[in-house]
């Protein structure tokens, strides 16, 4: 999903179980992790990957950040796929941005079971469909409520969530680069470091 970027950034893996933060740094092509936290989660502050008690998980977000010693206070995020809807479309190419978000907007009525003005919706273009009239565009929805209790536990927690990414592909991003596999519990990490990536994206 959509970022604001530049300066530094923590990805943050915010689990049943615990919270992981790691912020990551590139030089020459290497990468280091020079800060990284974990805090454990209490029962019942997040339930099938929606934040049940923000103060719980807000807490637990502040142990993470306090734990990895960074004084980074942009964080991205991601949705489980479980809570996601994403779907790929075919649309005309070369309209103006007002009339693709309107068309964007029907096409992504049609998937939801939801209304939506309940919806988070968010779209990328993959590129040009068939003979180039067309393109493909991939849209992904969530319910908005479970994406704003993220956004806000990460408020109270007095950090700012910049992006909103998926799991499924903050992971692929992760396996790809690879670093995280040089810490010692590095499986553990392995979300957050796809997320803390986000910062040299471009």
């Amino acid at each position: 999903m959509r970022a604001l970027m530049g300066g530094s950034l923590l990805g943050m893996d915010m689990g049943e179980q615990a919270v992981r933060v790691v912020e990551l740094h590139r030089r020459r092509g290497r990468w280091t992790c020079p800060h990284r936290g974990v805090a454990q989660v209490g029962p019942g502050v997040m339930y099938e990957g929606s934040v049940e008690d923000i103060d719980g998980m807000a807490a637990a977000v502040r142990q993470a950040w306090s734990s990895s010693g960074s004084a980074c206070v942009r964080v991205a995020l991601a949705m489980p796929g479980a809570a996601l809807i994403t779907q790929a479309v075919r649309l005309p190419a070369g309209l103006p941005d007002e009339q693709l978000e309107i068309l964007v907007e029907l096409e992504a009525a049609q998937y939801m079971p939801f209304a939506l003005e309940d919806a988070s919706l968010d779209f990328c273009i993959l590129g040009p469909a068939g003979s180039g009239e067309e393109i493909d565009v991939l849209l992904v929805i969530a319910r908005r409520a479970n994406v704003q209790r993220r956004l806000d536990a990460v408020k109270v927690a007095g950090l700012h969530a910049v992006i909103m990414d998926s799991e499924v592909l903050a992971l692929q991003a992760a396996v790809v680069q690879g670093g995280w596999r040089d810490l010692p519990d590095g499986a553990a990490y392995q979300l957050a470091w796809g997320l803390a990536m986000h910062r040299y994206a471009g």
